[in-house]
């Protein structure tokens, strides 16, 4: 009789040294039921910064949480906030206002 080898939590997380932590957890959590041993969440996803498992884009357990790639962020927020090139346009005329003032 052949069984065939049942799908195991951690191996939808690929096997990388940046992911360790996560395959760990899910190696040693319980898979039946809505269980959240310690009260850690099971995270199976991965974070679109940094490229891991186990937490999302935002999350503290992100190695960027804080820093990240400073020049990625203004991009995304310049993207996402449609007032942002209205405000630095309204920023840089003032200041053109008040050198001319001046001279």
């Amino acid at each position: 009789v052949l069984q065939e080898d049942d799908d195991k939590p951690e191996d939808c997380i690929p096997d990388s040294p940046g992911n360790q932590d996560a395959r760990e957890f899910l190696a040693h959590a319980p898979t039946k039921g809505l269980w959240m041993p310690l009260g850690k969440e099971v995270k199976v996803m991965q974070c679109w910064r940094c490229k891991r498992y186990g937490h999302r884009t935002g999350d503290r357990e992100c190695p960027f949480f804080i820093k990240g790639n400073q020049k990625l962020e203004q991009f995304r927020v310049a993207h996402e906030d449609p007032m942002y090139d209205l405000i630095r346009e309204n920023r840089r005329f003032e200041k053109e206002t008040r050198y001319l003032l001046y001279f």
